[in-house]
């Protein structure tokens, strides 16, 4: 009888490191697929940036609107509002500069960048 339950809990536990193996398995891959979305919405993001400072128009304007957007849905608040901060100063410069620092702080700190 021993050697019943002795199989029996072996039995067990290798069902058990099983689920727990998916289980981790699981998260490592929707954590890496979070990071790698995060990650093309910032260059995306940063490529319409660039190209409405040097462009200027409308259709610079709305490219970067897109980006914001996919912004809007990936990334984690204080990136939300330090792009925020990048739309409403458009207009002061100083206040620009201190908005562009905030946004590379937040994507810096949501990527796990060293500052």
């Amino acid at each position: 009888m021993d050697i019943l339950s002795l199989f029996t809990a072996f039995g067990l536990g290798s069902i058990i490191s099983v689920f727990v193996q998916s289980y981790l398995a699981r998260k490592s891959e929707n954590s890496e697929r979070s990071f790698r979305e995060r990650q093309a919405a910032y260059i995306g993001l940063l490529e319409a940036y660039h190209r409405a400072a040097i462009d200027d128009n409308d259709t610079a304007a709305k490219y970067f609107g897109l980006w914001q957007m996919r912004c809007d849905l990936v990334a984690p608040k204080a990136v939300r509002s330090a792009i925020e901060q990048i739309v409403q100063t458009n207009d002061d410069r100083e206040a620009r500069v201190k908005a562009h620092d905030k946004l590379k702080a937040a994507l810096r700190t949501d990527l796990g960048i060293a500052k």
